[in-house]
């Protein structure tokens, strides 16, 4: 054993870095006045068991620690940058075995890039913890500086910028500049419930409508309205961001003053502009689709066209102009059939979400026309040569119409016109007025042993305007039975 001691004694020892000073959560390197500047080697830092996830719940591989007690409320930054690496820090509350990660939203909080840096709210004699790690290995060089950072103007609600006049813009802000407060709103969804945020107040001196409008586009900030008088009573009016594109319309009261948020920020948001404008008065517009003369047979389709509505439900009361209406609904289409001919004026009265209204109307010209045959009259039976009479009655309740009747008789390769009548046929309750044409069979209906005929009325209409019923303006009759000539007994003796 002496020997076995001696030669250990003897044998070169393997030289091992230490770990840094500052490698566990109880020897912390404590930073005193602000501003605050270190570079330090943490190659060779561990990790404790008890060490907390890092930034977004990772699991670090090593870790050294910082801790700074505030000495007044305000916002801190802490950079990272010129470190030979991308690091993980988080930020925490708290003691041993009960750290509470300070409140991550985007750049604040928590960071797992050199370059970004970390900007969030302290309390006055809080302590905060600072877990610094490299992303993939343990530490390295680094360079951590902590300072104090003065706060957007409008960053809380108490402090919110007025806007005196409309139309109002506002470049996007310096969101690390900014913090959020406690129990504030995240507009019912349409934000992040953590993002950073600025406030604007404005006191309508009338009534009337706002366009709240993020100018930009994809990940963007957030704007909303809301109504109260503190942070706790908040009532949202309505939200706006970029993806959505057209503007959020808000009804605003004399005197009342109307809270906006503009919250937003992240590394991967892009620029966007606040715009406050005074919404344009809606507008609405029904239309049929056609412009010629309906019928008491057609239902007819009605659709509406809103502009100004902002992508928000336009509610719309009808009245079709013959006593009959529709309830409010949000229906971009209705459809109507008239009992009875006439000019009828529809009338349409809509009402926007922030309760803007608009008013149009269109005239729809009720005008049925409707001829028809009453009786098809043809012979029974016939002989080639013989000439016969065939007759079609028309009815006609309605207008006076000018009205073409065309005969037709069936063939070996279809229907072969006979002839044309034109006749103007007065509008009466019962009467019929008659189109007589004649026929003369001929040998190849005798062939054939009969023949059909068919009858086609039109009245003569100015296109686009037709008959309302065309199933009674055709019919066919049964065939006639058409037998040979008669031959006389002068030219059998020949």
């Amino acid at each position: 054993m002496v020997t076995a001691v001696a030669l250990g004694m003897i044998t070169p020892g393997i030289a091992h870095a230490a770990p840094p000073a500052n490698d566990d959560f109880d020897t912390a390197t404590v930073i005193g006045a602000l501003p605050y500047a270190v570079e330090q080697d943490t190659t060779e830092s561990t990790k404790a068991l008890d060490d907390p996830a890092g930034c977004n719940g990772y699991s670090v591989p090593a870790s050294s620690w910082y801790r700074y007690t505030a000495t007044e409320d305000g916002l801190l930054r802490l950079k990272t940058e010129g470190s030979d690496r991308d690091l993980n820090v988080a930020t925490f509350t708290g003691g041993r075995g009960d750290l509470k990660a300070v409140w991550n939203s985007f750049y604040d909080g928590c960071t797992t890039e050199r370059d970004t840096p970390l900007t969030f709210p302290v309390k006055a004699g809080t302590t905060y913890h600072f877990m610094v790690s490299g992303t993939n290995s343990p530490g390295g060089q680094v360079k951590l500086a902590l300072d104090r950072i003065s706060r957007l103007p409008g960053d809380d609600l108490a402090g919110a910028e007025p806007v005196t006049t409309l139309p109002f813009s506002a470049p996007q802000p310096d969101y690390t500049r900014a913090s959020r407060e406690r129990n504030e709103p995240n507009a019912g969804g349409c934000a992040s419930s953590s993002a950073p945020s600025v406030w604007y107040a404005y006191t309508p001196t009338r009534n009337h409508s706002v366009l709240l409008h993020v100018e930009g586009w994809g990940s963007g900030p957030t704007a909303a309205v809301y109504e109260g008088t503190s942070i706790d009573d908040l009532t949202l009016v309505g939200c706006e961001g970029p993806q959505y594109g057209n503007g959020k319309s808000v009804a605003v009261i004399a005197g009342r003053t109307y809270y906006v948020q503009w919250s937003g920020g992240g590394y991967y948001s892009y620029p966007s502009t606040l715009e406050l404008t005074e919404t344009e008065p809606l507008r609405t517009s029904v239309h049929t689709g056609y412009d010629h003369e309906r019928s008491v047979f057609e239902t007819i389709g009605f659709s509406l066209d809103h502009t100004n509505d902002h992508d928000d439900p336009v509610t719309t009361e009808w009245d079709f102009g013959d006593g009959t209406t529709a309830p409010p609904s949000t229906e971009t289409g209705k459809s109507h059939r008239y009992a009875a001919d006439g000019v009828y004026t529809v009338t349409v009265r809509s009402k926007a979400g922030d309760g803007r209204t608009a008013t149009d109307t269109t005239t729809v010209t009720v005008k049925t026309h409707d001829v028809g045959i009453s009786k098809f009259t043809v012979p029974t039976a016939a002989r080639a040569g013989e000439q016969k009479q065939i007759s079609v009655q028309v009815s006609n309740t309605r207008y006076q119409e000018k009205v073409t009747t065309t005969l037709y008789r069936s063939g070996p390769d279809g229907w072969q016109e006979v002839g044309t009548l034109t006749i103007d046929v007065p509008a009466h309750p019962t009467r019929k007025v008659k189109f007589p044409f004649a026929y003369t069979f001929t040998p190849q209906d005798a062939a054939a042993g009969k023949v059909s005929f068919r009858a086609v009325v039109e009245p003569q209409l100015s296109y686009p305007v037709r008959d309302s019923v065309p199933g009674d303006n055709e019919v066919i009759s049964i065939a006639t039975t058409v037998k040979p000539a008669l031959v006389s007994a002068a030219a059998v003796a020949n």
